[in-house]
């Protein structure tokens, strides 16, 4: 599971573990897989975010965080 950091106009910032991150119509979900179906974690307006990082941990150890550009949902 990859471990996501959202931050919102407002300042506000959460961290959360998710398998995947998608755009839902007007919405930000961040999704876990559960028994075979998509269980959303968090959903957030579209609107209210401002950024959405997902961290790497490399081999030596160290860790970065990518930006990510989350993708329309395919269901």
């Amino acid at each position: 599971m990859s471990v996501y950091r959202v931050r919102m106009y407002s300042g506000f910032q959460r961290t959360l573990t998710a398998d995947r991150v998608v755009v839902n119509g007007d919405n930000v979900c961040f999704e876990r897989s559960r028994n075979g179906s998509w269980v959303a974690a968090l959903q957030v307006p579209t609107q209210l975010v401002t950024r959405v990082r997902r961290r790497c941990v490399q081999a030596d150890g160290t860790v970065t965080w990518n930006i990510e550009r989350p993708r329309p949902s395919a269901y």
